[in-house]
C-alpha cells in the first residue's frame, strides 16, 4: 500500500507539468517587486484595463493548446530566456528603470514554457505572451512625450472642429480659449486613457478576425487614429456644450460621462471595422468560440527525457534570483545633501532678482522635490532673464526632468530654431546647452537649458536616461535637475544682443549653481 503511493506520487513529480508549477510559484516570488509595480500602475487610468488581460491571456493560450494540442517536449532554450529576465530584474532593482523587470516577467514566462512544456506549446501560445505586453506600462519618459504629443494634436483638431461649427475659439498651445471660458486639454485628456485599453481590444479583434493579414493589421493599427479623432471631437464637444451651457459642463459627472460614451463609441467603431472586413474580399471569418471556455486535451504526446536536467538549472536559477534580489532591496539609495533652494541668493552681482513660484498644478504633474524660479534684471537691461532650476532627489517613475523642448509647443511657442552649443565660461569651463529660439506671434523668446546630471552636463534626455542607468548601478544616486535660462527679445532687438544677456548671467550664475545642485561625488 505504501508502495502505491509512493509511485504515485513519483509519477506526478517527475511529470514536466509539475515542476513547471513549482517554477511558476519560484518566479512569482522571486519577481514579486515587479508584480507589485504593475499592479501600482493598474490603480491608474490609463492601464486599469491591465487586471483583465493576464485573464484574457490565459483564455488565448487555452484555446490555443486545446486546437493546436502539441506535443510536451521541453526545451534548452527556457533556461536562456530566464537568464535574461534575470539579468533585466537585476538592471531594474540596481536602477531607476522598473519597467524592464516587467517585460522580464514575460520573458521569464516564456522561459518557462520552453523548459517545461516545449518550443510547440510556447508557439502556440505565442499571441497570448504577446497579449501581457499590453499589460505592462511604457517607460516613463516615452509616456510622458506620447502625452505631450497627444495634448497638443488633440487640442489643434479640436479648435478645427469647433471653427467649423462656428463657435468663437483661439488656441494657445494646449489652451483652448472660449471667451468666457480657457479650456486647458491637460495630461489626462491626451487620449492615453482611450489609446492603451483600445490598442487592447483591437490586438484581439484583430486576431479574432480569421481573414487576410492586411485586414487584421488594418483593425490594429486603426486604433490609434481613432483615439485621437475621438478624442479631438470630445474636446470640441465640450467645446461646444461650455460655450453654450456653461463651464459645468466641463467638470464632473458630465465629464466623466462624456469619456465613457466617446470609448465605448472607439468600441463600436472597431466593431464596425470588423463587420464590413466580414463582407469584402475573401470570406473570413469571426472566431467566437475564444469567447468562452475551451473544451478538450492540452497537449499531444509527451516526452520527458529532458525534463529532469531542465528542472535542475532552472530552479537553481531561480533560486538564485530570489536570492540576489533578497540582497538588492536592502540597497539604500544615496541622496547628497544641499542647501534648499529658498535661499538662492536674489542678488549675483549687479543682477538683482524677483522670486516667482510655480502653480499647484504644475508642481503636482511635475514631481519634483526642490526648485527655484525668479526674474533677474541689471540696471543697464531693458529685458529679464527668467531663471528657473528643477531639483529630483530621485528620479523614478512619474519623478523625472522634463524637457523643455517638449514642454514649450504646449505652451503655445514654436520653436523656430534648436542646436546644441558648447559655451566658453569666463573662468574657463566649458558649458554644453541646448539654444532655442521660440516665438508666439509677435513676441520671441531665447533659450539655454541643460540637465545636470550627477556632474554630467547633458542636452538630450535620452542620454541624461543612460548617465541615469549606469549612475544607479555605479553610484546608487537618481538626483538630477534641470537649468533653464529664458529672455525676451525686445522689440526690434537683435538676437545677438539677448544672447550676450543669456551669457552674462551664465557666467555669474554658475558658480551658485554648482553650490545647490550636487556633483559627482
Amino acid at each position: 500500500m505504501t508502495r502505491s503511493k509512493g509511485k504515485g506520487l513519483w509519477q506526478i513529480t517527475s511529470k514536466p507539468l509539475f515542476w513547471g508549477l513549482i517554477a511558476l510559484l519560484l518566479l512569482f516570488f522571486a519577481q514579486r517587486q515587479a508584480e507589485m509595480d504593475l499592479f501600482s500602475a493598474w490603480q491608474t487610468e490609463e492601464y486599469s484595463h491591465g487586471m483583465l488581460i493576464p485573464l484574457i491571456a490565459l483564455l488565448l493560450a487555452w484555446h490555443r493548446l486545446t486546437e493546436i494540442k502539441p506535443n510536451l517536449r521541453p526545451s534548452w532554450l527556457g533556461i536562456g530566456f530566464i537568464l535574461v529576465a534575470g539579468a533585466l530584474q537585476l538592471i531594474a532593482q540596481l536602477s531607476a528603470f522598473s519597467t524592464v523587470a516587467e517585460y522580464g516577467l514575460v520573458l521569464a514566462l516564456i522561459g518557462i514554457s520552453l523548459a517545461f512544456l516545449g518550443r510547440q506549446a510556447t508557439v502556440a501560445m505565442a499571441p497570448a505572451f504577446f497579449y501581457l505586453i499590453f499589460a505592462i506600462p511604457l517607460p516613463h519618459l516615452v509616456q510622458a512625450n506620447l502625452s505631450e504629443d497627444l495634448q497638443l494634436l488633440s487640442s489643434t483638431l479640436g479648435v478645427d472642429i469647433l471653427d467649423l461649427f462656428g463657435v468663437p475659439v483661439f488656441q494657445q498651445g494646449n489652451v483652448i480659449d472660449l471667451g468666457g471660458y480657457r479650456l486647458q486639454v491637460v495630461e489626462a485628456c491626451s487620449g492615453l486613457r482611450y489609446l492603451f485599453p483600445l490598442m487592447s481590444f483591437g490586438f484581439l479583434a484583430a486576431y479574432l478576425l480569421e481573414d487576410r493579414l492586411w485586414k487584421r493589421l488594418f483593425i490594429f493599427l486603426s486604433t490609434i487614429p481613432i483615439t485621437i479623432i475621438m478624442n479631438s471631437l470630445r474636446i470640441a464637444f465640450i467645446g461646444v456644450t461650455v460655450d453654450l451651457w456653461g463651464e459645468k459642463m466641463a467638470e464632473g459627472f458630465v465629464h466623466s460621462f462624456e469619456g465613457w460614451t466617446v470609448f465605448m463609441i472607439c468600441i463600436a467603431l472597431l466593431m464596425a471595422e470588423v463587420w464590413i472586413f466580414l463582407r469584402i474580399g475573401s470570406k473570413g471569418q469571426f472566431r467566437y468560440v475564444y469567447l468562452g471556455l475551451a473544451r478538450g486535451t492540452l497537449f499531444g504526446r509527451e516526452s520527458v527525457r529532458k525534463a529532469p536536467w531542465i528542472t535542475a538549472l532552472l530552479c537553481t536559477l531561480l533560486l538564485a534570483i530570489i536570492f540576489g534580489s533578497g540582497l538588492i532591496e536592502h540597497r539604500t539609495e544615496i541622496i547628497p545633501s544641499r542647501p534648499q533652494m529658498a535661499t538662492f541668493p536674489l542678488e549675483l552681482g549687479d543682477w538683482r532678482g524677483r522670486q516667482n513660484s510655480l502653480a499647484p498644478d504644475v508642481l503636482d504633474a511635475l514631481q519634483l522635490s526642490d526648485y527655484w524660479l525668479a526674474d533677474y534684471k541689471r540696471p543697464k537691461d531693458t529685458e529679464t532673464v527668467n531663471f528657473y532650476m528643477a531639483y529630483y532627489a530621485t528620479q523614478h517613475v512619474g519623478s523625472m526632468t522634463h524637457s523643455p523642448s517638449n514642454c514649450i509647443p504646449g505652451g503655445g511657442w514654436q520653436i523656430e530654431n534648436s542646436r546644441v552649443e558648447t559655451i566658453q565660461l569666463a573662468d574657463g569651463s566649458p558649458i554644453r546647452l541646448t539654444r532655442l529660439l521660440i516665438r508666439e506671434g509677435d513676441e520671441a523668446e531665447l533659450v539655454y537649458y541643460w540637465f545636470d546630471e550627477r556632474g554630467h552636463d547633458i542636452t538630450e534626455t535620452s542620454i541624461a536616461k543612460w548617465y541615469l542607468l549606469w549612475d544607479s548601478i555605479f553610484m546608487h544616486r537618481t538626483d538630477g535637475s534641470l537649468i533653464r535660462l529664458v529672455t525676451p527679445l525686445a522689440h526690434g532687438e537683435d538676437e545677438a544682443v539677448a544672447e550676450k544677456r543669456l551669457n552674462d548671467f551664465l557666467n555669474i550664475v554658475n558658480g551658485e549653481i554648482k553650490v545647490f545642485i550636487p556633483g559627482a561625488i
